[in-house]
């Protein structure tokens, strides 16, 4: 639409031509009236890889950073204007070249180059007229530039009477000719498909527009003000045309616009059409006009017109600055009149509209296409007023200045390193200089001053010579810890309890390479007294909780945003790469702006259902039979609509965020392939609180197969599975729950993140209240311990072991209800009240009432009308109920399950009312028993018996292939901790002895030296050797009897109850008793292994390694296992 003819002199309007004379067309209609210019191919050109293309990252982050990108920052509109750009319609040239090229190989079947193949035409009657003066009279088009040629219907129909006569165009498709070229193109209606993009495009896309334009025009106002181009006054009646009073803070403020109150805002009008990207601005009480021209350039134009309400001559000075407006204002009319249009509120809308008739008239105008210039103004004909919002959307995607708010969130130990390095700062005054390299901030660096139990030289136990003192013994950590990690675990400077210990003592000091190494030299002159009082002083669980909320309450907004950004960013992304269709890519948008709204979006059909927003869910065992949680993964959200079984699954984190699928069971697939990968199980777990790691890990590994689940409680009742494990069911059938997320999807997250912090908060440090119900309830199992003998003789004794196992059940429920993940306190609840209630209560109930009548009344039995009350009857116990369902003895001669030789064998059968399995007793030698399971042999042994050693016993090879544990050191007596805590893996060994070298436990050292390492470990210092302990039947029918034994092998192969990690199976070789026969040594024990070809890759020794003389005298310290989780690899 250049403008060739000068304006009406009565019009006032005098724009400033771009040409200088008129074209022949201008005097005759002739088919070659057009400058007709070879056409040029609009397809893009491969880039010259001359110089590599480099950002301008000084601009991008000017534009990242200016006011109207923070609006942009995490919106729905950037994915707006992707999507505007993306089907924004081409040019009407490059839609023209591409029908044809398409239209022509679906006709002849095989690509035809456009440029190559040419039409000749000529005249005689009708010759075209230069510029110059002369006359042509002959022409030769390609079909490129003839197929363009169809816009101008007359100057077509004439080129096609001139044409040549009729031949094929090229050899290889004869078939096309001039004369089917030409009917070809008077039968495609390619202009009509134009106008329904064009149609198609504003309905869709014309709302989103109108916002760019805005954002475009706050933007150009923005960097006008900033460089003093206008005034405050100006600024202020530009804001108050979109309606404000003030720079918007948010997008919500454009989206439902006010009037304006202090101007008046009009269109131009250019022989009643609006001209697009131009509007008028006048104030209500002065005589202030602007001028505003959108665009890349932005302009405003500022005068006073105190009569007139606008002077068309500075309007026409605003136009004629704008080289846009210029190039595409249409003069062909006789009369061209510039008007201003009526008032509108709203002014963007107006300015859509009259876009919008722009593009289309370019359609029907013949000067469009007058030359290869304006093909290629056509491409941004309807993006021109929006260059700039573009160019920031732009901008945010190359360039994110945001920093990340995530790393701030307040954890425990930085509390806890803060509140301590404030009072160590405090403490400063007092400190002792320290002689170590670094200076002062070494000493006020709370990470690097530890507390730690330096233990004596020698320990008496207390009690006597041959009687064992009856105290609880209490031992002292002696880890090194910092001073936050003491806040956080609530440190107590406990003193030894249950034995003397001669010049132990706590001690402060630092260490420069935060590893706790202890030197005198590094001791500081604070008492390990003042730091448990500065501790017990602090709530820390309270004070942590107020972080948390401090930080939530101020920064919540802010990394709301700052996900909504990275979840825009990670869409474009895959946009970009493929990963997201444009039907997903729509979707996404529909979810956010359902999201960011509050409601369903209006731009899109009606008919279109609302998105749902869900979190997928794995199932987690929560510790109790019969029960399993289905915590939401806040790393995975789907996005789907009710109607339809497709979707996206967004991936939080992870290297492909947009997963598309199709159905669910894509989705399933999807999952199991990704469960395979540990970067993506991490990432998984990193949106997850920390009490969920080790058992969502296990399952997450379930569903990629990267780990086989574990044996069934029992093989032949499968339906026990759900009950016992839950979540390994689950898994097996690759089972997956979805939570609705109501609201919005990155305040779900937000929130989930809120709690992840909160219940790591309480996962990790130790309150006051948990302290207190730990010792009362220690002391309340001690006391049952002591009750228990005299409960069986007397019945107040009976009645304060029922009150204090009730305690002791209350207190378990108040633990099991403290903050933080509490599933072994809800299992031992549960354990508790079942003992009380299936254990002590109903077997006892007859003699407690008898007890309770005599306790309340004594006196009432010898009072007059008093009845005989009839003697309870003996209440048959839970043991004896339990042996009745046990069989006789049946000895037979069977082999063992890999060996070849036969063994004598007799079954201890299970009782058929629990499902429990039978446990296989062989006789190995003449002197040991080894329980196993009636199945299948267990790869670890435990050895339950006695243990001793003499001056004289040597030592004993280890056999190959099979490693050792022992539970105390050497020359020191074991205090029993339990077969069946051994067998639950729930007892830490003192020392890992194999053929190779001998290695500590888990807490077990420092060593004076690498002898008393070796010989407090293996009893010897000769490698791949231990000494020859001599074994003693441990068992009796009292304490840990045969019915304990088969019992503790039966759970170990067939748990009962659920736990955390896999089971373990083991079997338990014990010593037989008989008269006349010595005692067997350990390599004895070996020696009928290696016999009968029996091997375990662990055996577990759980016996005492003192000297025997040592212990007949008393003299025999005595060491007592730590309690503590210590896995076996089954």
């Amino acid at each position: 639409m250049n403008d060739r003819s000068s304006s009406d002199p009565a019009s006032g309007l005098d724009l400033i031509s771009n040409d200088t004379l008129p074209h022949g067309s201008a005097f005759s209609v002739s088919p070659f009236a057009e400058d007709m210019r070879p056409a040029e191919s609009l397809k893009p050109t491969a880039a010259a890889p001359a110089e590599p293309h480099t950002l301008n990252h000084k601009r991008l982050m000017r534009q990242a950073v200016s006011p109207v990108a923070e609006l942009l920052y995490g919106s729905v509109w950037v994915l707006k204007a992707w999507q505007l750009d993306l089907e924004c319609p081409p040019s009407t040239v490059r839609h023209l070249d591409q029908r044809l090229e398409e239209t022509l190989q679906a006709r002849f079947g095989a690509p035809i180059d456009l440029d190559e193949l040419h039409i000749s035409f000529s005249t005689a009657l009708e010759p075209a007229v230069e510029t110059d003066g002369r006359e042509r009279f002959e022409l030769r088009l390609t079909l490129r530039e003839l197929g363009r040629e169809t816009l101008d219907p007359l100057g077509f129909l004439a080129l096609k009477r001139c044409a040549e006569a009729d031949r094929p165009l090229s050899a290889s498709t004869p078939t096309l000719t001039v004369s089917a070229f030409f009917e070809l193109l008077i039968e495609t209606r390619w202009t009509l498909e134009y106008e329904q993009m064009q149609r198609q495009f504003w309905e869709q896309h014309g709302n989103t527009w109108e916002m760019l334009a805005k954002l475009a025009f706050l933007d150009g106002l923005t960097r006008l003000q900033s460089r003093r181009w206008i005034d405050n006054d100006g600024h202020l009646l530009a804001l108050d045309a979109l309606g404000l009073t003030r720079f918007p803070p948010s997008l919500q403020d454009l989206q439902s616009p006010r009037p304006p109150a202090r101007s008046v805002v009009r269109g131009l009008a250019l022989n009643g059409e609006i001209i697009p990207g131009i509007f008028h601005v006048r104030s209500n009480t002065t005589g202030h006009c602007y001028v505003h021209v959108l665009g890349s350039a932005p302009l405003c134009h500022e005068y006073v017109s105190d009569d007139a309400p606008w002077k068309a001559d500075k309007v026409l000075e605003a136009i004629n600055a704008s080289a846009w407006h210029r190039l595409n204002l249409s003069l062909e009319g006789t009369h061209t009149l510039l008007t201003l249009a009526a008032p509108s509120d709203g002014v963007f809308t107006q300015l859509r509209v009259a876009q919008q008739h722009f593009c289309a008239a370019r359609l029907s105008d013949i000067d469009a296409v007058e030359s290869p210039a304006a093909f290629i103004d056509d491409d941004h004909c309807a993006l021109m007023p929006i260059e700039p919002a573009m160019a920031l959307v732009s901008a945010l995607d190359y360039w994110q200045h945001h920093e990340p708010l995530l790393t701030r969130i307040p954890t425990p130990l930085g509390v806890a390193n803060r509140l301590m390095g404030q009072w160590l700062r405090q403490m400063c005054p007092r400190l002792k200089p320290v002689p170590l390299k670094q200076k002062h901030t070494l000493v006020t660096d709370p990470q690097r001053v530890f507390i730690r139990y330096l233990p004596g030289t020698s320990r008496t136990p207390w009690g006597h010579p041959r009687i064992a003192a009856g105290n609880v013994i209490v031992t002292p950590d002696e880890a090194p810890v910092t001073l936050a990690q003491a806040l956080i675990s609530r440190f107590r400077a406990l003193q030894p309890h249950g034995y003397d210990d001669e010049g132990g003592r706590w001690v402060v000091y630092a260490d420069p390479s935060g590893k706790g190494t202890w030197s005198p030299e590094a001791e500081l002159n604070i008492s390990a007294l003042g730091v448990e009082a500065y501790i017990q002083g602090i709530d820390f669980l309270e004070l942590m909780q107020r972080h948390l909320d401090r930080f939530w309450q101020q920064q919540r907004a802010d990394v709301e945003r700052a996900l909504w950004s990275t979840f825009v960013s990670q869409a474009l992304l895959a946009l970009k790469s493929g990963e997201l269709p444009r039907d997903s890519f729509q979707r996404v948008i529909e979810a956010v702006e359902q999201a960011q709204r509050g409601h369903p979006p209006e731009t899109r059909l009606l008919a279109t259902a609302p998105v749902r927003w869900s979190a997928a869910g794995f199932y987690v065992s929560n510790g109790l039979p019969l029960g399993a949680d289905c915590p939401p993964c806040v790393g995975l959200l789907m996005i789907t609509t009710p109607d339809r079984e497709d979707g996206v699954l967004y991936q939080a984190g992870q290297s492909t965020p947009f997963v598309p699928f199709s159905n669910r069971q894509q989705l399933i697939s999807h999952l199991k392939a990704a469960a395979t990968n540990p970067a993506w199980r991490e990432t998984v777990l990193n949106y997850m609180p920390r009490r969920f790691h080790a058992r969502l890990g296990y399952v997450l590994e379930l569903w990629g197969g990267v780990r086989s689940p574990t044996e069934p409680v029992s093989i032949l009742r499968p339906w026990t599975e759900p009950l016992y494990s839950p979540d390994t069911h689950a898994a097996r059938q690759h089972l997956l729950s979805e939570q609705e997320v109501s609201g919005s999807p990155m305040g779900f997250i937000c929130e989930r993140l809120r709690l992840n912090s909160q219940y790591d908060a309480e996962d990790s440090i130790v309150t006051d209240r948990e302290q207190a119900l730990d010792t009362w309830i220690q002391h309340l199992d001690r006391l049952q311990l002591l009750l228990a003998p005299m409960a069986l003789v007397l019945p107040a004794a009976s009645i304060a072991a029922l009150t204090a196992s009730a305690a002791s059940v209350a207190l378990g429920i108040q633990a099991a209800n403290l903050p933080g993940d509490r599933q072994a306190e809800r299992r031992q609840a549960m354990f508790a009240i079942l003992s009380l209630g299936l254990l002590h209560m109903a077997p006892a109930t007859p003699r407690l009432l008898q007890a309770f009548g005599k306790l309340t009344a004594p006196a009432a039995a010898w009072g007059p009308g008093l009845t005989r009350v009839k003697a309870a009857l003996p209440a048959r116990g839970f043991g004896d109920w339990l042996r009745r369902a046990t069989h006789p003895r049946r000895t037979l001669l069977k082999p063992f399950f890999n060996g070849t030789g036969l063994m004598k064998t007799w079954s201890v059968a299970g009782n058929a009312e629990f499902g429990t399995s039978a446990v296989q007793v062989w006789k190995l030698g003449r002197k040991f028993l080894l329980w196993t399971s009636d199945r299948t042999q267990a790869r670890t042994l435990v050895v339950s018996s006695h243990g001793y050693y003499l001056p004289w016993t040597r030592t004993t090879a280890i056999p190959n292939g099979t490693e050792l544990r022992t539970y105390a050191p050497h020359g020191h007596e074991l205090v029993d901790p339990m077969l069946h805590r051994i067998a639950s893996q729930s007892v830490r060994p003192y020392a890992t002895l194999n053929t190779a070298q001998p290695m500590p436990g888990p807490g077990v050292g420092p060593f004076l030296d690498m002898l008393a390492r070796d010989t407090l470990m293996a009893g010897t210092s000769l490698p791949g050797r231990i000494k020859n302990y001599t074994l003693a039947k441990f068992q009796s029918e009292h304490y840990e009897s045969y019915r304990d034994i088969s019992q503790v092998v039966r759970n170990s192969h067939q748990p009962p109850l659920p736990s955390p990690l896999p089971a373990t199976p083991m079997d338990v070789l014990t010593v037989r008793n008989r008269f006349g026969m010595a005692n067997p040594t350990l390599q004895d024990l070996f020696g009928e292994l290696h016999r009968q070809g029996i091997h375990y890759d662990n055996i577990l020794l759980v016996h005492c390694r003192c000297p025997a003389v040592g212990s007949m005298l008393g003299r025999s310290p005595s060491f007592v296992a730590p309690r503590g989780p210590s896995p076996i690899t089954p």
